[in-house]
């Protein structure tokens, strides 16, 4: 069977067995970190089972994709839509995006419609690597996606006719998403070089040096997705450095009490004196 993505063949493989046999799952979960296709093979997934190239005019095709938290309301909606029969064929299919920004009311509410799933209808979650409830994870079938390596990125650049540097590669943390970003948009690639440096820099500070830029960068509007790019880099870095593990940790604590509405400035405060 073809299919257009790249990469991710092992999971290829057992969903093109599925799709033959015409036994798949009720509910998918493919989890993995962003920008490596998740929800790409979703809706690949989608086309196949619906027979259709366009899923935008699909009467059976949904999709609940947004940033940020994904409250009740949106949720109780998209059950709603759900709970239709089919209208074109055998089957309906839903994709669920983000699925790491359900907050407990919306989890349970779709945990609900898990439990219940009617057998005409497929549900596939797509969700980052800060997971899900273990509730909804045991009711799928889960699919995991790993980050490319730098070989299977210039892999891929090369099938694109791109020039992709080592320092592209580098800084697309494994995601073909992130690669395909900063080999379009230079000043993109500059301002994640200058967050990278930044970060660099602090780390070869003395505590009270780090101390002094907690208001400055307190300031910055983008705080979460720059601690998100820094714990990235500390992260691939580890396979080199495994002693540097706490510094990961640390930056990923303090992404989490952002995430949680915590006092920016104590949590960075805790962060910087960690680094």
């Amino acid at each position: 069977m073809d299919w257009q993505i790249f990469g991710h063949e092992n999971i290829k493989k057992i969903l093109a067995k599925q799709l033959a046999s015409e036994n798949l799952a009720h509910a998918y979960l493919f989890c993995g970190p962003a920008g490596v296709g998740k929800k790409t093979l979703g809706m690949e997934l989608a086309k196949k089972i619906l027979k259709t190239e366009n899923l935008a005019s699909h009467p059976d095709f949904l999709l609940l994709s947004q940033e940020g938290e994904i409250t009740i309301e949106k949720v109780r909606e998209f059950i709603g839509r759900l709970s239709l029969k089919p209208f074109a064929g055998k089957r309906k299919v839903a994709i669920l995006d983000n699925a790491e920004n359900l907050n407990l009311q919306s989890s349970n509410a779709l945990l609900k419609t898990l439990e219940e799933a009617a057998s005409d209808t497929v549900i596939i979650l797509a969700a980052g690597q800060a997971g899900v409830l273990p509730t909804i994870v045991s009711r799928c079938q889960v699919f995991n996606f790993s980050a490319f390596t730098p070989q299977q990125l210039e892999s891929y650049a090369a099938s694109k006719g791109w020039q992709a540097s080592l320092e592209i590669v580098t800084l697309s943390f494994g995601g073909i998403a992130r690669l395909y970003a900063l080999y379009e948009d230079a000043d993109f690639l500059e301002a994640q070089k200058k967050l990278v440096e930044q970060y660099s820099n602090l780390r070869s500070m003395h505590s009270g040096e780090r101390m002094a830029r907690l208001n400055e960068l307190a300031l910055s509007e983008n705080l979460q997705n720059d601690l998100s790019v820094w714990l990235k880099w500390q992260t691939q870095n580890l396979r080199a450095q495994p002693n540097e593990f706490r510094r990961a940790a640390s930056l990923s604590e303090a992404i989490s009490g952002l995430r949680r509405n915590f006092n920016k400035k104590l949590v960075l405060q805790q962060l910087l004196f960690n680094l």
